[in-house]
């Protein structure tokens, strides 16, 4: 078939191309204006110390010290992952976890060292209200658990969890988004529906 041929199609069988056009866009705007709301927080996690050490030993560009912060951000990352942890703090912002699977609560915070003190943490929510609570609930529960490690040897210069607030965005589809991906998928199909148009209106004739 020749190009003029398909031009001439395109134009006989145009109607089917705008709908599914028309359906798409239509479908990709109705189901962006009903998307639940949600968002994502994202809290930045320092590892600092109670107190200053002081000591007259060289101490290798305080190379031990980041050593063991290196450590002990580990094990937060660690902690962020137990279900046990999680539970606690969700519990602490009166959300249900009786609904949530073991696997479920190993996979609610994505934690992330960025350095040997900084930890990033990323997790959402359909409240954003709940989203800051979490957020202050998790360092009251991190330095809970960081503060029972040293109950035995009572280390004046222990670990602490710093953290600010969290930067709170909306993680829903944009409308030009979904209208876009509507738009092309309705190019795309609608393209081959005018063929399919073509094809059994040549078989009625």
């Amino acid at each position: 078939m020749e190009l003029k041929e398909y031009i001439n199609l395109f134009r006989t069988h145009i109607r089917w191309f705008w709908i599914t056009l028309f359906l798409f866009v239509f479908v990709a705007f109705v189901w962006q204006k009903n998307q639940s709301t949600h968002f994502e927080a994202t809290l930045l996690l320092n590892i600092g110390r109670t107190n200053i050490q002081n000591t007259e030993q060289y101490t290798y560009d305080s190379f031990y010290r980041l050593q063991a912060d290196e450590r002990f951000a580990d094990t937060v990352v660690r902690w962020l992952g137990s279900p046990r942890i999680v539970e606690n703090i969700y519990q602490g912002v009166g959300l249900d976890t009786h609904s949530l699977s073991t696997r479920t609560l190993k996979g609610v915070f994505v934690p992330k060292r960025l350095s040997s003190q900084m930890i990033e943490v990323t997790y959402e929510n359909a409240n954003e209200k709940k989203l800051r609570g979490i957020s202050q609930m998790m360092l009251t529960e991190l330095n809970q658990y960081t503060k029972t490690l040293n109950e035995d040897s009572g280390e004046k210069n222990w670990f602490i969890v710093i953290g600010s607030d969290p930067v709170i965005r909306d993680v829903r589809f944009s409308l030009a988004f979904a209208l876009a991906i509507g738009c092309a998928l309705g190019v795309f199909f609608g393209f081959w529906m005018t063929l399919v148009g073509h094809y059994f209106s040549n078989d009625k004739k």
